[in-house]
């Protein structure tokens, strides 16, 4: 990554393809003060021994500053639309940091932090007293799903077993210790753009993605396209432990994934909720990179940036269950890519944002386009194998209870998110009020259920 030194310790540099894409997203609503897709991670945690009232609060803080040091990516800004900035810290511009976005919650809770999700420049750690919550909030072109697990698995780390103290080396290396855009780690190249051949297949891909995906149907929504957003919101189903047993061991039984279960269900859901006709689903998934970035970016140390990309996964309607199971699971296992992919992936980025972002023609007495209310889907599999429940020993023991995450959505869509934890299985959509009511979250994540236990004929108990 090149940083340019603006002025005497500020750094300059442009944001990478899929860091500028969710930029751009993030603003969609600038105009309503809040933010679109912003991340939102939750945990419930207790404690035991010396973690009580101010010491606990004041231990957390501390845990926060940590991470601000060993991730600098975290005190990173933005420079308008494209580019990015960062102030090389010392102990005073740490402790500046922290007083901003470290902050004691004593009167709200954490659906209602997500519920006015802020634009804002700069991540933030909230903590909530009342019910021993921490909730992280973070701006997508940051961070990824996989990579907000492993940081507040460090956080509770440093939190347990104390937070190192910065040296003079470890200061000096904080530009080095950003970590670099997806299409430098996965080392795509600088000049595609000189092969017709990738040039082709990334105009193909992108055409295929907005075409399937981006402007597919979904469900009904309330309002029209003039009604104007309301709060984020989240609804969630959690199945218990012996339930959750059943199905892992139904899914292995038949050789598909839990994930492909659930989006083969999700598809069952909306050919038979939409009111659309089409045969087919498309939804836009984010896959993981990390396992195909070049070392040391594969590692924990750069958790703070966003290496995911988004796919498309398309099911037929006349497909039976089993079936679609059975080719999203080839698909998510590594059927989604390929070498060709990574070579194209800087053109392919920049022809997305070009189709997300220009301006586009409408012919004489076209109606505008209707908005999408399409049903997305994100698997953060098994959160235990990035996340260790427990942390320290004794008088400094810290054990997480309850871990949600998700983002903030201002449009008609909804996100279905997947995950394992404490062995539980969790189906969480998040979605905007205006659009989308509890009820009506509830019986849709209910159908998807239902589907379940029909298919793989187990019976799945919630907890809520």
């Amino acid at each position: 990554m090149d940083w340019t030194e603006e002025s005497r310790g500020i750094f300059v540099t442009e944001f990478g393809g899929v860091e500028k894409i969710y930029r751009h997203i993030s603003q969609t609503f600038k105009s309503t003060g809040r933010e679109h897709w912003g991340l939102y991670c939750v945990c419930t945690f207790e404690t035991e021994g010396s973690f009580q009232g101010r010491h606990l609060e004041s231990a957390l803080r501390e845990a926060w500053k940590s991470l601000g040091h060993f991730f600098p990516g975290l005190a990173v800004v933005p420079d308008g639309i494209s580019k990015k900035k960062y102030a090389i810290a010392d102990a005073s511009g740490l402790e500046a940091w922290a007083s901003e976005t470290f902050i004691v919650e004593k009167e709200t809770v954490p659906d209602g932090i997500l519920a006015s999700y802020p634009l804002k420049d700069l991540p933030s750690m909230h903590f909530v007293p009342e019910s021993s919550q921490i909730v992280f909030l973070a701006s997508h072109w940051r961070i990824d799903g996989i990579g907000t697990i492993m940081l507040l698995d460090r956080f509770f780390s440093f939190l347990a077993n104390g937070s190192p103290t910065p040296t003079c080396e470890t200061w000096g290396r904080n530009l080095d210790r950003i970590s670099p855009s997806l299409e430098d780690a996965v080392g795509a190249p600088d000049n595609a753009e000189l092969d017709p051949e990738l040039e082709a297949f990334a105009r193909n891909y992108i055409d295929d993605h907005h075409r399937n995906a981006v402007h597919s149907g979904g469900l009904p929504y309330r309002g029209d396209e003039t009604t104007p957003p309301g709060q984020a919101a989240r609804t969630a189903v959690t199945i218990n432990q012996a339930s959750t047993t059943a199905l892992v061991a139904a899914c292995k039984e038949r050789g598909i994934s839990v994930t492909s279960a659930v989006h083969a269900a999700l598809a069952e859901a909306v050919f038979a909720l939409s009111h659309d006709s089409a045969e087919r689903y498309s939804a836009v998934v984010s896959v993981n990179m990390r396992g195909h970035l070049t070392p040391p970016y594969d590692r924990r140390d750069h958790a703070v940036q966003t290496y995911v990309t988004g796919v498309t996964p398309s099911v037929a309607r006349s497909t039976s269950w089993q079936g679609r199971a059975q080719q999203l699971t080839a698909f998510y296992k590594g059927g989604w890519y390929s070498t060709k992919f990574v070579r194209a992936m800087r053109l392919i980025y920049q022809y997305h944002s070009d189709a997300l972002f220009k301006a586009k023609p409408r012919a004489d007495g076209a109606p505008p386009p209707k908005p999408p209310s399409n049903v997305l889907i994100s698997s953060l599999g098994v959160v235990d194998k990035v996340f260790a429940r427990e942390h320290g020993k004794g008088a400094r023991f810290v054990r997480a209870t309850d871990f949600r995450f998700g983002v903030s959505m201002m449009t008609r869509q909804m996100l279905l998110y997947v995950w394992t934890f404490a062995g539980k299985l969790n189906l969480s959509v998040n979605y905007n009020d205006a659009y989308h009511g509890e009820q009506g979250a509830l019986r849709f994540l209910g159908f998807i259920v239902d589907v379940l236990q029909k298919e793989l004929d187990v019976s799945l108990e919630s907890e809520n």
